[in-house]
């Protein structure tokens, strides 16, 4: 069985990534499209079930409701939560604000709110995963492939934050991470600095000219974390 506390770790940088959340109310005309989320916040609590070789995880989302206030959040408890879903381990997973402007092609799990301490969620998704798939994720930078339908949308003329490894993929920051460090966007521009990256990384930010689009290739994507939580799928 996988330790505890190494699957608590793996877990957040898997639900970060998965983005296969979409909210009634406010979409554009594309079924299972968000708009306008740059700069937005939101944080999820994660409800883990473990089997002797398997490990299913739900994901509970505050994407739109609400932007995850500091009180409520702060005044969670994990083992009322762990009781309230009857799992296994229960983690916390947030703030985290999205570095990209429109979400397309996703779709809620189940869309009952559902309250935990005083803060309403949702499920916006689900993984199952061997548990044997866990070793390759216990470190920053390490690719790991997330089954979603979601295609991020980041807008021309707006700043995007890039990481480039050694073989020259390119990765685009979706969302970062106010749970470690104390991060804006702004502060987003010189976070090269503060990397500890891989030999024949780098990390740049550049405005783009025209609209940059990721999508999965068959359902699939690529997608890995730095060293602060912050998460990035493959451009290229």
């Amino acid at each position: 069985m996988i330790q505890i506390r190494m699957l608590c770790l793996l877990l957040v940088g898997l639900t970060a990534c998965s983005s296969d959340t979409a909210t009634p109310g406010d979409t554009d005309s594309d079924a299972g499209g968000l708009v306008d989320m740059r700069g937005t916040r939101y944080c999820e609590v994660l409800g883990a079930f473990l089997g002797d070789a398997s490990v299913h995880v739900d994901v509970y989302t505050t994407e739109g409701l609400n932007d995850c206030p500091d009180a409520p959040w702060a005044a969670l408890d994990l083992g009322e939560i762990k009781a309230q879903l009857a799992s296994d381990v229960a983690v916390l997973n947030g703030p985290r604000y999205w570095t990209l402007d429109s979400l397309k092609g996703s779709a809620l799990q189940d869309d009952t709110v559902v309250t935990f301490g005083g803060l309403d969620m949702r499920k916006g998704g689900v993984i199952d995963l061997p548990s044997t798939d866990f070793v390759s994720l216990s470190a920053p930078y390490a690719q790991h492939v997330i089954h979603r339908t979601s295609a991020f949308h980041f807008s021309a003329g707006r700043l995007v934050y890039e990481l480039t490894d050694a073989e020259g993929h390119t990765y685009d920051m979706q969302s970062y991470n106010v749970q470690r460090h104390p991060q804006d966007e702004a502060t987003l521009l010189d976070l090269g600095a503060n990397l500890t990256l891989p030999e024949g990384w780098s990390y740049a930010t550049r405005t783009l000219e025209t609209e940059l689009v990721l999508t999965a290739t068959n359902g699939d994507a690529t997608v890995i974390q730095d060293d602060y939580g912050n998460t990035y799928s493959m451009a290229r």
